[in-house]
């Protein structure tokens, strides 16, 4: 039986551009294996495309003929309901769909050329798919594990917390507001909005870039409390919010400690209420999805914490993520587990890579060239890891403002992350990152041990700490290239950036891969583990 899973449901009314809904998405399993994913966006070429209903026909035209099938939908706040462009596939819940780890039973209608098909098919709640994101990266849940799903908005709560038992998840919360006041100044707030330049459109761009800048500030504890007191301005347009931090300030606001002060507060709020669902509970292991958990400081924490013994966050948490764990969560459901995947599920036009030219690709990197890498399947999430990411030496500031600043065009207080073999990584971090389950999916940070700041003098982030990825051993093509470079160059990691431009998703296909090089000036493009010329 093919799975698919689906997150397609568009704003209502349709709009022309991301609004609300974002980052649509189409998941393939069978027999607890992940086929494929596509993220609308690789395929369009549109930032957080929500637009499926439009191109669904296209995208499932090479399953229509992959025999019995079965499809599982992901609901939101704007509804439950997917209907295609063409109406040639529907998808309704045959009854309401609440907050429940239970998928509703759906009505299907499916049209493939002139045949109409009445297949299985069931709706999944938003809160509870992002949970299943989690299952193609860890098997299955353990016994007496804590599930919390935190984001700005999903079908009906912003966040959920769940206990599970081996067999089943009871609900131990759900709500809108515990944490509206975090979640919505790092996604809609005026704050925000005003530190960083942007617009309410920008939204989707905004919590990364606060994250950011936050590390350059110092957070003030008075300045939290005033703020709290005024719940943020949440609610309030920006010109009231700026008259108000102008009376504060004076003419010269802090923006960065703005920022940092924000940052804490999310910080301190959403880890103290996963801390008082885990006192609930005594949970050892948590399992954690959506959009909150990109922000690295607070992973951070509960990790340093020492309150769990295992923390597990996909590498598609926020919702790029969903329709994949619809997928698994209804093959989990029927077999128990699933199989073990890494973070490359996502098929292109890109074969696997080759080692014939791995010592001019080092060579060319240890003399400071900054290089595409495009090869295999790409990486499912917002983050590049090794598969479509740009590359270069992390030791050297002025290299550093040339990727981010020239080439991506990133404002300077954003952070870059490099990329570690583990047993550099053992030996820059101590034996914290070795039991991590964050640092292979980038979603950590750590503070280099004695001796080492010079190899990473263009990465540290202004907080101290090295956002940093660990690669998997699985890794062939990345571990190699690594290793040659510590071996023989005493280059201890490598800057990884994802391979995009500004407003762009990450390549996809050796096509993009070749364009995008061209357009930001890259030095050299590695497709399949040749080096081609930019």
């Amino acid at each position: 039986m093919l799975t698919i899973g689906m997150y397609g449901i568009p704003d209502a009314p349709p709009s022309a551009a991301p609004t609300h809904t974002h980052d649509h998405s189409l998941a393939f399993m069978r027999d607890g294996r992940v086929l494929d994913v596509v993220p609308l966006e690789r395929v369009t070429r549109r930032k957080h495309d929500n637009h499926l209903p439009q191109h669904i026909a296209t995208l499932l035209a090479a399953y229509r003929d992959a025999g019995p099938t079965r499809f599982v939908s992901v609901n939101s706040f704007a509804g439950d309901r997917f209907i295609s462009a063409e109406g040639d596939l529907r998808i309704e819940p045959r009854a309401p769909v609440t907050i429940a780890p239970d998928a509703v039973p759906a009505h299907v209608r499916w049209s493939v050329g002139r045949a109409t098909h009445e297949t299985e098919g069931w709706v999944l709640c938003h809160e509870f798919a992002h949970l299943g994101s989690l299952l193609p990266f860890v098997e299955r849940f353990e016994p007496a594990s804590l599930l919390v799903h935190v984001d700005g908005g999903a079908s009906a709560s912003a966040c959920t917390a769940w206990w599970w038992d081996g067999r089943e998840a009871r609900l131990l919360e759900a709500s809108w507001d515990l944490l509206k006041e975090p979640l919505n100044n790092f996604n809609v707030g005026p704050l925000a909005r005003l530190a960083l330049g942007m617009s309410p459109s920008d939204h989707l761009a905004m919590p990364g870039k606060l994250m950011g800048l936050a590390g350059h500030g110092r957070p003030d504890a008075a300045l939290r409390h005033w703020l709290a007191d005024r719940s943020f301005f949440l609610g309030r347009d920006d010109d009231e919010a700026r008259a108000a931090l102008d009376g504060y300030f004076g003419s010269i606001i802090p923006w960065a400690d703005l920022a940092a002060t924000v940052q804490l507060d999310f910080e301190r709020r959403v880890s103290a209420q996963i801390l008082a669902w885990q006192d609930r509970t005594g949970a050892r292991t948590l399992y954690y999805a959506g959009g909150a958990a990109l922000n690295i400081p607070t992973n951070a924490a509960l990790e340093a914490s020492g309150r769990f013994d295992a923390i597990h966050i996909p590498p598609c948490t926020n919702d790029t993520g969903l329709a994949l764990g619809a997928a698994a969560w209804l093959e989990y459901r029927e077999r128990g587990h699933i199989e073990r995947h890494d973070a490359f599920l996502a098929t292109s036009d890109t074969g696997e890579p080759t080692l014939a030219e791995i010592d001019e690709i080092v060579a060319r990197l240890a003399a400071g060239d900054v290089l595409g890498l495009c090869h295999g399947r790409a990486e499912v999430g917002p983050r590049a890891l090794g598969h479509r990411s740009i590359v270069a030496r992390p030791d050297d500031i002025a290299l550093r403002q040339r990727v981010s600043e020239h080439i991506k065009r990133r404002e300077p207080y954003r952070p870059v992350a490099p990329v570690l073999l583990a047993e550099v990584a053992l030996a820059v971090f101590g034996p914290a990152v070795a039991h991590s389950r964050l640092a292979p999916y980038m979603l950590g940070a750590w503070k280099l041990l004695p001796g080492w700041e010079p190899h990473f003098r263009g990465v540290i982030h202004a907080d101290g700490t090295l956002r940093a990825q660990v690669a998997s051993e699985g890794d062939a093509f990345l571990t190699a290239l690594l290793r040659r470079l510590w071996r023989d160059h005493g280059v201890a990691g490598l800057i990884n950036t994802s391979f995009n431009g500004p407003g762009e998703p990450l390549v996809h296909t050796r096509a993009d891969a070749l364009g995008c090089a061209r357009r930001l000036g890259l030095d050299g493009v590695v497709i399949e583990g040749r080096l081609l010329p930019a």
